[in-house]
């Protein structure tokens, strides 16, 4: 009862919603064909004000903005950044001049840079005779025993062969000589003399910053100051060397500069098609105002947003321009193609209310599905993709407004400039819907085993992809994702050169008993991982300065008691002068170093002292990372429990953390996309059985992705992956309006959905991967692997989408209508049977009047 009370209520409030609605509509359409240029005004200082907040964003390259300010890595890096006075070095590297002029190049270079403000320290040559006098007290106290053995054994030889009573019946091989035990037994310096690679030829600069390399401002800066300091000592006086920069701060200006190259050719190639593909499906110069302003509006808008929200974008929101530009246009393109459809029969003002009422649900549709597609990118725990997620969300929903926003004022604009065709009759608000439209076009019915053949093809290339998607990998080299650049193959040689990385993990600690406690964690750590172990070895100041000293000294004794009694004639051995000069050096503490190495290793403030710890492992491939992860978080939660407390600068570390969130992410997010995508669908169509029709053909087409990935030899990274849940929501939308119009035109009507939606939906699918697509011509791996699996997914979708959609469409009514003629005959055959059943049980009479 309470239900038959309320439902004329309900019904009333809906109507009376109804009726507003379609006030606002058509206020909406009478503003648009009478006031044009007042909502074109509105609209200019919009985007003005979001050009100006836009012009203001930085794009920061850096994997570190990957990450959000309050991670673990992040903290460590800039905490230990402050300390050491910046992150990495900038290597100069010299040649072509003499290995002597290069030597004194080198050395007037390095005062030069020193004095400058942006430099810490540059380091190019080291005391080695500091550490060669002081190698016995180097020597680990184990070491000294087995010298002291070698050296007795050598004394008591030389003694008897000074005995001229003595006589060598050769029974036992002679010792080592003073030579061989020096060879053996002479510390390894901790550096060599000089930076350079084994001829001479090249000479080596590394330059400590006062900033990072992450504040670009400052790298640019600093490296054109001190090349800029190089060439001018050149050209006053070494006009033969030639310089070449390599290093973390060159690195990441030249990977800066591919990227934003990358991105500004793949926006400006995006709209160059996109334009083509406008004026070639509607011929109309027209089409590019009513398609083109929305988008750039839409765009500028979505940029001062992120200004004013982020302040920046970084190496996975960078590509975001030439990605809304495919999106947006979709709107704009589905507008104007109905709206000349009906201005072929129709006034320009019922034309234009057609139009936006045809399209505007689907298009609204859309939008939404592909905002909160974007959106489910919040949940993830990657800062990046987060960013991302907001910025693509809210750049759809600004573009589907500023397309209808502007889109209907602008096609009134073009019908005063240049009519499409003389409209009949004055246009009324009342004749929007009531137009006789002239006949209907037949359309040519397609047979149906062609139809099902086309069906069965997408599902049978979706059963492949199933087949093979185990096989898939994902990329694990870095070096793959960021290029080659001269920066980088200079880095490459430099390292070779001086034979180890140049970019070690660096550990802040508060003193050296903490650094020996750390070292001690290291060495077990790297023993329990065994083979497995991606640690090469560590330097830190215990290993420039002596300790045990009463053992050490007890050793040394020994050995010099065992020099003074030697014969004479063996004190001429130059390698025993050596010897002797050892034994004699005096204990050192850390005052006592050379400069040049101390200060390696101390903090800016004097507050703490680095331990430097080197890869045994390429610092490019995912596997080896994850592992160099893994280990160095074993060091730290070993040496926290044990009291030490540490922060880790390591770019590599924050690699490996930036890969785990991905792949954490990634089925979670493609899984909460579809849902998404669904629900929306779903909320759309209020109907369980249309939402799955509609979805369906799009979730056939993802996974024919599978497929094309197989068959091109393209991977997921942890930079493209970012596309395969927005993949979801670009490829839906062609499923909608066609699904849309379909609605709209009832039974029968594929042949024309398909001409003219269709049509425009190619548009819009091509728009689209023009958008991805244009990053195929990007140098940066990482950006063209976005291209590629971006075009490979919109083309697998349209598989689905717009092959396999109107199919099944197609075959699903022709099944309605046989069962409809069946249901049909077999009316007419019952019928027919009453009938003669009537006849045969009628009299007689009755049957002969029948």
């Amino acid at each position: 009862m309470a239900g038959n009370l309320l439902c004329p209520a309900f019904i009333e409030e809906w109507t009376v919603a109804r009726s507003l609605r379609e006030r606002w509509f058509e206020g909406f359409i009478q503003t648009a064909v009478s006031r044009p240029w007042y909502v074109l005004l509105i609209c200019a200082l919009l985007a003005a004000g979001g050009m100006a907040l836009a012009s203001r964003l930085e794009f920061r390259g850096s994997f570190v903005e990957l990450l959000p300010q309050g991670a673990r890595e992040v903290q460590d890096l800039t905490r230990v950044s402050q300390k050491a006075g910046g992150d990495g070095y900038l290597v100069i590297v010299a040649k072509g001049d003499t290995p002597e002029r290069l030597k004194a190049y080198a050395s007037e270079l390095k005062s030069r840079l020193e004095a400058l403000p942006e430099v810490r320290y540059v380091e190019h040559s080291y005391d080695v005779e500091f550490f060669r006098r002081h190698g016995l007290l180097l020597l680990p106290a184990e070491k000294l025993v087995e010298l002291r053995t070698e050296l007795a054994a050598r004394v008591r030889y030389e003694r008897q062969q000074a005995n001229p009573f003595y006589i060598d019946l050769g029974a036992t091989p002679p010792p080592p000589t003073f030579e061989e035990i020096a060879r053996k037994h002479s510390p390894n310096a901790p550096v060599h003399e000089y930076l350079a690679n084994a001829d001479g030829t090249e000479v080596y600069l590394m330059l400590k910053p006062m900033g990072t390399a992450g504040d670009l401002s400052f790298a640019r800066r600093f490296v054109e100051l001190a090349m800029g300091t190089g060439r001018t000592l050149a050209s006053e006086r070494f006009p033969a060397v030639k310089l070449e920069a390599t290093g973390n701060f060159q690195n990441r200006i030249e990977e800066d500069a591919v990227m934003r190259g990358d991105l500004s050719r793949a926006g400006m190639l995006s709209a160059l098609i996109a334009v083509g593909l406008i004026l070639l499906a509607t011929r109309r110069i027209a089409a590019l105002a009513v398609v083109g302003v929305p988008v750039v509006v839409g765009l500028l808008v979505t940029f001062g947003v992120a200004q004013l929200a982020i302040g920046h974008l970084n190496v996975v929101t960078g590509f975001l321009v030439a990605i809304l530009i495919g999106l947006g246009i979709e709107y704009g393109v589905h507008l104007c193609m109905r709206y000349w459809e009906e201005r072929r029969t129709r006034s320009s003002r019922d034309a234009l209310a057609m139009a936006v009422r045809g399209t505007f649900s689907g298009a609204l549709t859309s939008a939404v599905t592909n905002a909160a597609a974007f959106f489910v990118l919040l949940l993830a725990q990657f800062h990046a993709f987060n960013q991302f997620g907001f910025l693509a969300g809210l750049g759809v929903l600004l573009a589907v407004i500023a397309a209808y926003a502007l889109g209907p004022s602008l096609l009134a604009i073009a019908e005063r400039l240049r009519p499409a065709r003389k409209d009949d009759a004055p246009a009324s608000a009342e004749t929007a819907t009531s137009a006789t439209p002239a006949p209907a076009r037949e359309w040519k019915r397609w047979p149906t085993p062609v139809i099902a053949l086309l069906a069965l093809l997408v599902v049978g290339f979706a059963a492949f992809s199933v087949s093979i998607a185990p096989r898939l990998g994902f990329e694990t080299d870095m070096r793959k994702l960021k290029g080659d650049s001269p920066a980088s193959r200079l880095d490459d040689h430099v390292t070779e050169q001086l034979g180890q990385p140049l970019n070690p993990a660096i550990f802040l600690v508060d003193d050296l008993a903490q650094v020996a406690k750390v070292e001690q964690v290291i060495a077990e750590v790297k023993q329990r991982n065994g083979a497995d172990s991606v640690f090469l070895r560590t330097t830190s100041l215990n290993d420039l300065v002596p300790g045990d000293l009463e053992r050490r000294e007890k050793e040394i004794a020994g050995i010099r008691a065992l020099l003074q009694g030697l014969p004479e004639a063996a004190h001429e051995d130059p390698r025993l002068k050596d010897f002797e000069q050892m034994v004699e050096a005096k204990p050192y503490g850390l005052d006592s170093l050379p400069v040049e190495v101390r200060r390696r290793f101390l903090a800016t403030d004097g507050q703490g002292t680095f331990l430097l710890l080197f890869p045994s492992v390429s610092n490019y491939d995912t596997d080896d990372l994850k592992r160099w992860a893994a280990q160095i978080d074993q060091v730290v939660e070993t040496a926290t429990a044990r009291g030490v407390e540490m922060s880790v600068l390591d770019s590599n570390r924050i690699a490996a953390r930036i890969f785990a969130l991905v792949r954490g992410d990634g089925l979670l997010i493609l899984c909460s996309a579809a849902a998404v995508v669904f629900v929306v669908i779903l909320l759309s169509l209020r109907s369980l059985k249309r939402a799955l029709l509609v979805t369906g053909p799009l979730f056939l087409g993802m996974t024919c992705l599978a497929g094309g990935m197989y068959l091109f030899d393209v991977q997921l990274n942890f930079i493209n992956a970012v596309v395969l849940p927005n993949l979801l929501a670009i490829a839906v939308d062609n499923s909608i309006h066609l699904y849309h119009r379909y609605e709209e035109e009832g039974p029968g009507s594929l042949g024309k959905v398909v001409r003219h939606t269709g049509l425009a939906a190619v548009v819009a699918t091509l728009s689209n991967a023009a958008g991805y697509g244009a990053l195929l011509v990007a140098n940066h791996q990482g950006l063209r692997s976005i291209g590629q699996i971006a075009l490979l997914g919109v083309v697998c979708t349209f598989l689905g989408t717009t092959v396999f959609f109107p199919a099944l469409l197609a075959l699903l009514e022709r099944w309605k209508e046989r069962q409809g003629s069946v249901a049909r005959e077999g009316a007419v055959v019952r019928s027919l049977e009453l009938d003669m059943a009537g006849q045969d049980t009628a009299p007689s009479g009755e049957r002969k009047s029948a």
